[in-house]
């Protein structure tokens, strides 16, 4: 009696168990039909899997009653159970995934202006509490202040830049000793005592 029950699990088994059937197929977004690239598709509960190309199409050998995941960032996850009762070795399938919306805070993001600042204010180890106006009329005077140091390296890089391309053309930069327009911005310097001497 136990070598016809042994007879009969055998040929039970024989019966469910098929061959493997090559799945084919492409991912697409359930929202606007558009093919979803680079999907990770896994069999539940083995390390065997795939994924999609750039354009969603994918292809697997499964066997019937495997469960195929599919995961995607943004989208919510997915899987397809293939079907025993299948007439034929290959078998087509067009995955739908859904978006996943997760609502995220308000993020207020506030350059700062210079590198100095970011030093200062990354090696600041004393936590201050501060208000929003605060911090507002800091970033402010430091874009301020960083604009103006700009005009400075503005008018040096002009100077070299003007330099090259007179060099680069074989020709020679004009004397800035006739310019008027340079007259009057030395002129202007010498009142607002840019060049007094501090002690």
């Amino acid at each position: 009696m136990t070598a016809s029950f042994m007879v009969l699990s055998t040929l039970t088994f024989a019966q469910i168990k098929k061959d493997p059937i090559r799945l084919t197929g492409v991912v697409m977004d359930a929202d606007n039909g558009k093919e979803v690239p680079f999907v990770s598709i896994q069999v539940s509960g083995t390390q065997y899997g795939t994924s999609s190309d750039n354009s969603g199409y994918f292809s697997i050998f499964i066997n019937p009653g495997d469960t195929l995941n599919f995961t995607s960032i943004g989208y919510k996850d997915a899987a397809f159970v293939m079907p025993f009762k299948l007439g034929t070795k290959t078998y087509s399938l067009v995955q739908l995934l859904i978006k996943e919306t997760r609502l995220l805070e308000e993020v207020v993001v506030f350059p700062w202006p210079t590198l100095e600042n970011f030093e200062r204010a990354f090696l600041d180890v004393d936590v201050q509490e501060v208000g929003m106006d605060q911090v507002v009329s800091e970033v402010k005077r430091d874009m301020n202040d960083a604009v103006n140091d700009s005009r400075e390296y503005e008018y040096y890089y002009d100077q070299m830049r003007y330099q090259r391309l007179y060099e680069l053309h074989g020709k020679i930069p004009p004397n800035n000793f006739l310019n008027p327009a340079r007259w009057s911005n030395f002129i202007n310097d010498v009142k607002q005592g840019k060049f007094k001497k501090e002690d």
